[in-house]
């Protein structure tokens, strides 16, 4: 089974940043341009881009969205985004703008109803769920709120059509501590679907773990922190990818966009 590598940019008030463990008073900003950032992890053979309007997310409107709009303008990267897509009047105007997928935690937890509406309208392959755990709890709204089981939410919305999900070990992200990959095949096997895994990958060790411990499921990793810190380049994570799946496998997760 083939692993995405998707590089990750958060955007706050406009700058790029890195939370510490979701919280917004432990940031990291990164004075670069989004842009130029993106574009160099294209050339180092990135397919898809993770972009998270932490504006949204906070429920602080859209201070980020111009920037959002230029990466997926100006980049030739299929854009994955999450934070604040609470309405389909939301995810509607994401659509518009041009992103390949959406990624949804607090409609399909608040919302249900609005969430399946969503699932019917723009496809099961277009809509990421957001599985975010701290502590065991799933959280939403930032990751400010708990809301109960992720494993039960995960199976609950797999059995209404969901194929891809986005875990996030909300202590480890931003760490550079390892991904949790126990977590994420717990949820993976719970929901049968396609699992990206998001926080915490630091080194490419971590990234060899993940090969070693594939579990069914396993479609994708997030790198956010890592990338910015340069602890090491996304070409020397694929590099490191294809020498344990073989050539021409590490960036085959994802389908096509065309």
């Amino acid at each position: 089974m083939a692993i995405e590598l998707i590089p990750s940019i958060d955007l706050l008030q406009g700058q790029v940043v890195r939370l510490i463990q979701g919280d917004p008073r432990r940031r990291i900003v990164y004075a670069i341009d989004p842009v130029e950032q993106a574009l160099r992890w294209a050339e180092e053979g990135a397919r898809w881009l993770h972009v998270v309007h932490l504006d949204g997310a906070f429920g602080a409107g859209g201070a980020s969205a111009a920037e959002v709009a230029r990466l997926i303008r100006e980049t030739p990267l299929a854009v994955q985004l999450g934070g604040g897509l609470r309405t389909l009047e939301d995810l509607a105007r994401a659509f518009d703008l041009g992103i390949g997928r959406a990624v949804v935690g607090t409609m399909a937890v608040r919302n249900p109803a609005a969430f399946e509406a969503a699932l019917a309208r723009f496809g099961p392959d277009r809509l990421v769920l957001a599985v975010e755990v701290r502590e065991g709890q799933l959280t939403v709204a930032g990751w400010r709120e708990t809301a109960g089981d992720p494993l039960a939410f995960a199976r609950a919305w797999a059995a209404r059509g969901v194929r891809w999900i986005l875990y996030t070990r909300v202590e480890r992200d931003g760490t550079l501590v390892g991904p949790d990959l126990e977590g994420a095949a717990r949820v993976a096997r719970a929901a049968g679907a396609q699992v990206l895994v998001s926080g915490g990958i630091g080194a490419l060790s971590h990234i060899e773990e993940a090969r070693r411990r594939a579990f069914p499921g396993l479609a994708g990793l997030i790198l956010g922190r890592a990338l910015h810190d340069r602890y090491f380049t996304l070409r020397e994570a694929i590099a490191r990818l294809r020498d344990l799946e073989g050539e021409n496998h590490a960036t085959t997760g994802f389908p096509s966009t065309g």
